[in-house]
């Protein structure tokens, strides 16, 4: 089912509805569970599992990036001093630095993707809308082997270089790949739209606090990015349904120091005390919504 956004906001606002709620429970009572439910069976994600869920994962990787934590280490301890309120939170029974990286680790990534995917359509309320494909400036598309000296005794293996020429910068750009499963038009364009990737980075850096990565494999790095686009999405719909009077990184400010209190929402961000918050990231034109050129 999705998310009714009217009615999310009687929800939101009804008191009895958050009556001796944690903070972190009101918020992540919006997502759509039967959705990410589905998800998970569709890729299997909790066949086997007993007590750590994939919903549990979920919620604890969120936890850790609404309140900023820099790694696993640091959320483990930060989740500990709150062992008596896990069940109340949605994070289970259990939860240990071991079975979180071993489920970052193994569970399939496309879960994550999926309900991201999912978070940011509803979100933005309409499907996302794709760059059309350019013209094709390839100039060439070769494979050779490196033959300076050094380069190629640590890289003898066959190499790919595409020559591509750019009509709006009137230049031409040659590239050295090893991807050799693209079209030398999509290796052009990949590395060409590399600057709109490091600025998505750079903005979900400043909001979500990602400084580091919490795995290291490809499929942790996958989670842990999806978990923090999930959580903005969330926030997202949060500062829309409430109307608030704060930005989206004002909200992830006040929500990170106050995700154990039971206060109400409404209540929490009509507190002076936050008046002075602000961002100070310097990318308020950049959204998550934007039309990014990937």
């Amino acid at each position: 089912m999705d998310l009714n956004w009217r009615g999310a906001q009687s929800f939101f606002i009804s008191y009895d509805m958050f009556k001796d709620k944690y903070v972190f429970a009101q918020p992540t009572s919006f997502l759509d569970r039967s959705k990410f439910n589905r998800i998970v069976a569709k890729y299997q994600g909790d066949k086997y599992v007993k007590s750590f869920t994939c919903w549990n994962q979920l919620l604890a990787m969120m936890f850790g990036r609404l309140c900023y934590r820099e790694g696993l280490r640091d959320l483990i301890v930060a989740l500990q001093a709150h062992q008596e309120k896990w069940y109340h939170l949605g994070l289970g029974k259990s939860v240990t630095r071991s079975n979180l990286s071993k489920a970052n680790e193994n569970r399939d990534y496309h879960i994550f993707e999926d309900f991201a995917y999912y978070m940011v359509e509803q979100a933005r309320t309409k499907p996302i809308k794709w760059r059309r494909r350019m013209p094709k400036n390839v100039l060439s598309d070769s494979e050779g082997i490196l033959t300076v000296y050094k380069s190629s005794k640590d890289y003898p293996i066959k190499i790919r270089k595409v020559e591509y020429w750019d009509e709006e910068q009137n230049r031409q750009f040659v590239f050295l790949t090893n991807a050799f499963d693209l079209t030398a038009l999509q290796v052009a364009l990949l590395y060409k739209n590399r600057w709109q990737v490091e600025l998505f980075f750079k903005w979900l850096k400043q909001h979500l606090k990602i400084k580091k990565f919490w795995g290291t494999s490809e499929n942790a790095v996958r989670i842990q990015v999806y978990c923090a686009i999930i959580s903005y999405c969330l926030v997202a719909v949060v500062q829309h349904d409430m109307q608030l009077e704060r930005s989206i990184y004002e909200v992830l400010q006040i929500l990170s120091i106050s995700l154990t209190d039971k206060s109400h929402l409404v209540d929490l961000f009509s507190q002076s005390k936050f008046n002075n918050v602000k961002d100070q990231s310097g990318l308020d034109g950049l959204s998550l919504f934007d039309n990014f050129n990937f």
